[in-house]
Parts: structure tokens; sequence; C-alpha cells
């Protein structure tokens, strides 16, 4: 699109946007003041032991927390490969019911997620298809 010159653009328009400019005028001068007094507030002897540090950079954050067992004892790996070795394979939805129906307490909110993290994150089992697993050996 071609770039318009001011020949082409009306007075009365030209006339606001000058006026919208000059009002705006004292507020950018204050803050260019403020920025000034701050800049000098810096390159002040002495300023240096007053410049706050610069940021460090933030720790890395520690990823998930070490499972922890059951209340029962058994960790939800243990309980599945329990499971799981007595059938030759389940899905991931099967064996999050079985687990619960063979006692396991859990309060997860998304517990079939954590199955199906445990079952493909523990080196005993072997996923045979997609969502289905078995005990490696």
């Amino acid at each position: 699109m071609p770039r318009l010159g001011l020949a082409n653009v009306p007075t009365g328009v030209l006339k606001k946007e000058f006026q919208r400019r000059l009002e705006a005028l004292p507020k950018l001068i204050a803050q260019r003041d403020e920025l000034n007094r701050q800049i000098a507030e810096l390159e002040a002897p002495g300023a240096a032991e007053k410049a706050p540090e610069p940021a460090s950079a933030p720790a890395p954050r520690k990823r998930g927390r070490p499972a922890k067992p059951a209340k029962s004892g058994v960790s939800l790996a243990d309980a599945l490969a329990e499971i799981i070795k007595a059938k030759d394979s389940m899905s991931v939805a099967e064996a999050a019911e079985a687990v619960l129906a063979s006692g396991f307490k859990s309060k997860a909110e998304h517990f079939r997620t954590m199955v199906s993290m445990a079952l493909s994150n523990d080196k005993r089992f072997e996923r045979v298809a997609r969502g289905v697993y078995r005990v490696k050996g």
C-alpha cells in the first residue's frame, strides 16, 4: 500500500494530531526529568554502594516430588506389578480399576494418568500395544 504524503491529509486532522501531541508533552517532560534524576543518583560517587545488586538467575526448579508409598505401604508400581502379573496384560484403564478394587488408596484427582505414568516409567513393565502393558520376564 503506498504511503500517503502530508499533502493528502486534511488540515483539520493535522491540527487535531498536533493538539494531541502538545497535550501529552508535559507528561513526557516529567517522565524525562524523573529518569534523568535516577540516572544522576546512579552515577553519583558512592552510588555503587547503594545500588541494588543485579538479580541472580533463579534457582532451577525441582521436577516433581519423590514418590511416597501409599498409606498401605505399597507403592503404585508395586501394586500394578502384582495385579498385571496375575493377568498376561492389561490396559491402563483396567489396571487403574483393578488397583483401586484391590484396596489401594489414592486421593489423586487423575488416578488413571498416574497409573499410565507409572506403567510407562517403570522398567518392570513393557508396552504391548497402545495403552496395554505387561510385566517383563
